[in-house]
């Protein structure tokens, strides 16, 4: 695990100074404060920060190349089947110098091309410059574990495993997207390849760019899968082929030269890491959860369960609204963006904790997006095919359910009319609409977005792409290829941040391509078929795991290895009380940072940010609340990094 960068000039004609490609990988030394190293030749210069986890001997140091100096990598992150892939390649005659993955990638890479991808089992992104062929090729993994941003900046293309290592590039200089800043409030971070500053893009996940002399092409080599058929092969079938990958991808995880341990929330699918993890090592392992000391918002309780079945060196912390403050400063200027999810300085925090301890961590980030976990919007086609049934007679039924129904829906829905699937989705799915917008943001920069169509032609490609699977299923894919991305990110830069190598089971590649064969109903269960006919008259929000069953598949895999109100209790998810704080310290701070002079002068916020900050629902409504949280994260990242620059 560590960070990159790199610089390749496009003209083949300028040598890049040594100096400027270690300052770029000095910027993230806390990705990787065991080592450092950077290579210069002819129109190519790599840097890499290294944090030591597989071969710890200076045998692993990188930009690394292979036995005959032909190809030389900087990789970030790890393939966990390198193992098997070595014995492969030694069978063909390749010889190695190191026990270390990198040295497989490029083996790999000279025996297979760039068609050596498709045997990774890993979250990785690297650069990897072929001096035969003069070819840089930059790599993301399938679905965005890993970071890899990149620019296109006076002839040169630079590279990085953080923004801050491009924007040190000498007389680099860029400004806030809007588009991007938008994305942000919509959908807690820029869609697509966008980032919040124009000029640098983020490779997209599953593909990898190919610069030659002065071309730079960009190729897809996988995709989520979009399964059109509906075959069911019985529950039985789904569990234990579940069970058997899910066991695959932890014991892939734990291969580690430094100690692993695990987070431990007290949710479902943390609960399964563990448990798996304690299967297949004797010693206890290290593990780990946060919360705080405002009622309902820790698990402990549920943890502990866990902890003491499996014998566990368990570590709890509480955090403060003072302490949070703190850290969601501090995590801007780490992250190069606002914070997305409001539990980020959380999980800084512990993972500041546990670096006195262990060196990698297993978290059980994934599940929910491929199981049906956001049980009220994947319950919602329910509502989006009820609503069209509804449209078609005209509202003309005089039974007592249908008015129900329609009540109810009504309620939801505000009376909204939906055109399509994509349009019902983003109803949902935006954290911050157009009228809330209109609230917030400068009347010039409402009218530079309009309405946000480049936002929803983004949605529109990829609806697109999945027109011919059903509606539950274009949902969860939806999830896996847009939403995904921004909570990795997440877990990525709150444990690099700290030094630490984050690990996500449910994110193996395998995993979800099997996930996404189970039918809907094994995903979403519902709990009778008398719930299902009460259910008829009621919204997604008042079914959802009252009338149902979310994750029901995974919950009946893994209903003997835990307790069984760990398994079957309702989610909570990872609740910060925000809302609560408002009220107080953090209220105090909103005011100081979003009427500063120098926000007002901006031309970014509406002028009426007074009379919103006052306004009592902050007290009270978790949703208002989170928006103002997310304006204030917008701020302070303007601070950091527009007015700076």
């Amino acid at each position: 695990m560590c960070g990159i960068a790199g610089i390749v000039n496009l003209d083949n004609k300028k040598k890049v100074r040594i100096s400027v490609i270690k300052e770029m990988a000095e910027t993230m030394k806390h990705r990787g404060p065991d080592d450092s190293g950077s290579f210069v030749d002819d129109h190519v210069a790599f840097g890499h920060r290294r944090l030591t986890i597989i071969d710890l001997t200076s045998r692993g140091r990188q930009p690394m190349f292979d036995i005959t100096g032909r190809v030389v990598i900087v990789f970030n992150g790890e393939i966990y089947n390198y193992q098997e892939l070595r014995l492969e390649l030694e069978t063909k005659g390749y010889k190695f110098l190191s026990q270390t993955d990198t040295e497989v990638i490029l083996n790999a890479y000279i025996e297979y091309g760039i068609k050596c991808l498709k045997k990774f089992n890993g979250m990785f992104a690297f650069a990897i410059y072929d001096k035969k062929y003069k070819t840089v090729t930059l790599v993301r993994d399938r679905i965005g574990i890993k970071p890899l941003f990149y620019s296109l900046f006076e002839g040169k293309l630079l590279f990085a495993s953080e923004i801050k290592a491009i924007l040190r590039y000498p007389g680099f200089s860029s400004s806030e997207n809007i588009i991007g800043l938008s994305s942000y409030l919509n959908y807690r971070y820029p869609i697509g390849e966008d980032t919040l500053f124009n000029k640098i893009k983020s490779l997209d996940p599953g593909y990898y760019l190919e610069v030659s002399g002065p071309n730079v092409k960009k190729y897809q080599y996988w995709e989520i899968p979009i399964n059109e058929n509906n075959e069911d092969r019985g529950e039985k079938f789904y569990i234990n082929r579940l069970r058997e990958i899910m066991a695959s991808s932890v014991k892939y995880r734990m291969r580690s030269d430094v100690p692993v341990g695990a987070y431990l929330s007290g949710g479902l699918d943390s609960s399964i890491t563990v448990a798996l993890m304690s299967n297949i090592i004797e010693t206890p392992i290290n593990t780990f959860t946060i919360g705080f000391n405002e009622e309902g918002f820790n698990e402990f309780g549920y943890a502990k369960q866990v902890a003491d079945k499996y014998q566990t060196n368990h570590h709890c912390m509480t955090m403060s609204s003072t302490d949070y403050i703190e850290n969601m400063v501090k995590l801007i200027s780490y992250k190069d963006a606002p914070l997305s999810v409001p539990n980020e300085p959380a999980l800084y925090v512990m993972s500041k904790e546990l670096k006195k301890h262990i060196t990698v961590v297993l978290s059980g980030e994934g599940a929910d997006e491929i199981f049906g976990g956001y049980g009220r919007i994947f319950r919602s086609p329910y509502d989006y095919q009820r609503l069209k049934e509804l449209e078609k007679s005209n509202n003309t039924s005089n039974s007592e359910t249908d008015k129900l129904l329609q009540r109810n829906l009504d309620k939801m829905y505000e009376g909204n009319k939906f055109k399509s699937d994509q349009e019902h989705f983003l109803f949902l799915y935006n954290y911050t609409n157009w009228d809330d917008k209109q609230e917030f943001l400068h009347p010039d920069i409402l009218e530079f977005l309009n309405y946000d169509e480049q936002l929803r032609n983004i949605f529109a490609v990829e609806f697109d792409k999945i027109k011919n699977i059903n509606i539950y299923d274009k949902y969860m894919w939806i999830f896996e290829k847009i939403h995904l991305v921004g909570l990795l990110q997440r877990v990525d830069m709150t444990t690099m941040a700290t030094s630490v190598e984050a690990r996500v089971p449910f994110v193996d590649h395998r995993l979800v391509e099997f996930a996404f064969t189970i039918p809907i109903k094994y995903k979403l269960k519902w709990r009778s078929q008398t719930d299902k006919a009460t259910a008829c008259s009621y919204n997604s929000d008042q079914i959802s795991e009252k009338y149902d069953i979310p994750k029901y598949i995974l919950k009946k895999t893994f209903e003997n290895d835990l307790p069984k109100e760990v398994v079957w209790r309702k989610k909570m998810g990872f609740p910060v009380p925000v809302h609560k704080w408002l009220g107080d310290d953090f209220n105090d701070f909103a005011k100081e940072i979003l009427l500063d002079k120098r926000a007002q002068n901006r031309n970014f916020y509406n002028k009426n940010m007074e009379k919103i900050i006052n306004n009592k629902q902050l007290f009270s409504n978790h949703k208002f609340g989170i928006k103002i949280w997310m304006l204030v994260n917008m701020e302070l990242w303007q601070r950091e990094y527009i007015d700076k620059n």
